[in-house]
């Protein structure tokens, strides 16, 4: 239990992995892309996958019925592979590698499920180095799923609504995005990647006299409340606040001074029907 008076900076990563930009080659073609890329990127592969496969508003995936045509997941991910990264615009870069992040967790877990629809894995963390090994490549550079998200999409766009916007193939999980990010609406789709999630008493709720939070929000209090990341605040209720649904938003406006909050246990199974 831990008590964030409203006016405070809470800091809280719990041991998360920090935020710690890319380095080498592909740092110097992303500066690039952001300073001078003029081009956009065609996701309609992967929309079209998220259309027939994102179930319950993106709260589970079809991964068995993927199976059976994964070839359009292949073409996907070929065009990411390819992808020249220093001509693609910064929002365009931001969406490519949110959608590069989810659609290569979708290509890990299919990789276990047998032709007839047979689950090798009850969790993505059955999978060793899931999150750390470099088997994903994105422009021509070999990446892990941890260097996507934590040396690229959080270092360079600071926004801590890209929590939001990844998902990690977990019950737990944020929503997946039921359409493909694109660079001309990323903002638009991180802020309502947000209002999905924190706008859920599956993500957000009061019990008693608790705001009880996702997990996710421990793991990376400080993207939230840190002043150089896009739309953070002073403290998480004050960033719950801004997208939570009414009952939780009247709990907080009578906690002016101080508030419980807890946070629920992380549920890592697959997010399969």
């Amino acid at each position: 239990m831990r008590r964030f008076a409203w006016p405070l900076l809470v800091v809280a990563s719990c041991g998360a992995p920090a935020p710690e930009p890319i380095q080498g080659d592909l740092s110097a073609v992303l500066e690039r892309g952001v300073r001078e890329g003029t081009d956009g990127f065609d996701h309609s592969a992967w929309d079209q996958i998220l259309s027939k496969y994102a179930l319950e508003n993106g709260r589970r995936f079809d991964y068995a019925g993927l199976r059976k045509e994964e070839g359009v997941l292949a073409t996907y991910l070929d065009s990411l592979a390819d992808a020249d990264l220093g001509n693609l615009r910064g929002p365009e870069l931001e969406a490519l590698f949110i959608n590069a992040y989810n659609a290569y967790t979708v290509r890990t877990i299919l990789d276990r499920v047998s032709e007839n629809g047979d689950f090798e894995i009850e969790s993505i963390r059955d999978i060793e180095d899931v999150f750390t090994r470099e088997a994903h490549v994105v422009g021509g550079f070999r990446l892990s799923l941890d260097n996507i998200e934590h040396n690229v999409l959080r270092p360079r766009f600071r926004d801590p609504r890209l929590h939001f916007a990844v998902n990690c193939a977990s019950i737990s999980c944020p929503p997946l995005p039921t359409d493909a990010f694109e660079g001309e609406r990323v903002e638009e789709q991180l802020e309502s990647a947000a209002a999905n999630a924190l706008g859920s008493p599956d993500y957000v709720s009061v019990e008693g006299n608790a705001l009880v939070l996702t997990k996710i929000l421990e793991w990376y209090g400080s993207d939230f409340v840190n002043p150089e990341y896009r739309g953070s605040e002073k403290s998480l209720p004050a960033f719950v606040s801004k997208y939570a649904n009414e009952d939780v938003r009247r709990f907080l406006e009578e906690k002016k001074h101080e508030v419980e909050v807890r946070f629920r246990d992380y549920d890592w199974r697959l997010n399969r029907p």
